[in-house]
């Protein structure tokens, strides 16, 4: 097992030999007013699973479809799955809500704005 960092600096700072452990001290210390706001604010989840639930319909049409051909392809997609994602967390069947959308864009040359979410009653 390599040892990642000498501890003590000629001028008593930490130094890493590692370029990872660099990177990583590097992101840590710019990021750690952030990295435990789940500690002091219960409402704000520790771990990241509803993100990435969220994008594996994504994830999984691009591994399906033999990933996208170009960055073009990939910009295209991350978009369509942004509004596609979107519809959908706001209840709206998003196929129905797109057609409705591209037709009033052949009607007037201009698209719609993207629909409220409805409210509950309640």
């Amino acid at each position: 097992m390599t040892e990642l960092a000498q501890w003590q600096g000629s001028n008593g700072t930490v130094v890493y030999r590692d370029a990872d452990a660099l990177r990583l001290a590097k992101r840590l210390r710019a990021h750690r007013d952030h990295l435990f706001t789940f500690l002091d604010k219960p409402d704000v989840p520790f771990d990241n699973n509803l993100a990435e639930r969220c994008i594996r319909p994504a994830v999984i049409l691009r591994k399906n479809s033999y990933a996208n051909r170009s960055s073009q392809g990939a910009a295209t997609q991350a978009v369509l799955m942004t509004v596609y994602r979107t519809l959908k967390l706001r209840g709206l069947n998003p196929t129905q809500t797109l057609a409705s959308a591209l037709r009033d864009y052949l009607k007037t040359g201009k698209l719609p704005p993207l629909p409220a979410a409805p409210i509950a009653n309640g």
